[in-house]
């Protein structure tokens, strides 16, 4: 019987070591995509309550035929971002652009182009009341 219990002892923390969890998120969806101040609309932890960051993002064509515009969704709570991702969808108020895939931790980020100086005013269609913003596009 001693014999037996010396067996049980490893092969007990075996299986405890295998139950443990891992914080360094690997096997997990990989973080959003590394910031772009010049071109990015944050979606920060909260978002569903305080909205985009910025409202208005201003950008220019600079004589050129487009302008990227990317939303980045950082929108998670706790420490562990693929499995508390908040969900949005960005979609055009006036159709200027398609309506984004749902961004969520597989899915982060949505480009769009734009080509005309204008106004382009868009919502997250999940919570329209509280995300709502603008990109004004200069020559």
């Amino acid at each position: 019987m001693p014999a037996l219990r010396l067996l049980v002892v490893p092969v007990a923390l075996c299986f405890a070591a295998a139950c443990g969890s891992d914080s360094t998120g690997s096997g997990s969806a990989p973080p959003p995509p590394t910031a772009n101040p010049t071109t990015d609309i944050n979606m920060p932890p909260g978002a569903q309550t305080t909205g985009f960051q910025p409202k208005t993002k201003n950008v220019a064509l600079n004589g050129g035929a487009s302008v990227s515009v990317r939303w980045v969704n950082r929108d998670y709570s706790g420490t562990d971002y693929s499995s508390t991702t908040v969900t949005h969808h960005i979609v055009s108020d006036n159709s200027a652009f398609a309506p984004s895939q749902l961004l969520t931790a597989t899915a982060p980020s949505y480009t769009i182009s734009l080509s005309a100086p204008g106004d382009y005013p868009y919502h997250c269609s999940i919570h329209p009341t509280t995300m709502q913003g603008t990109i004004h596009v200069d020559p």
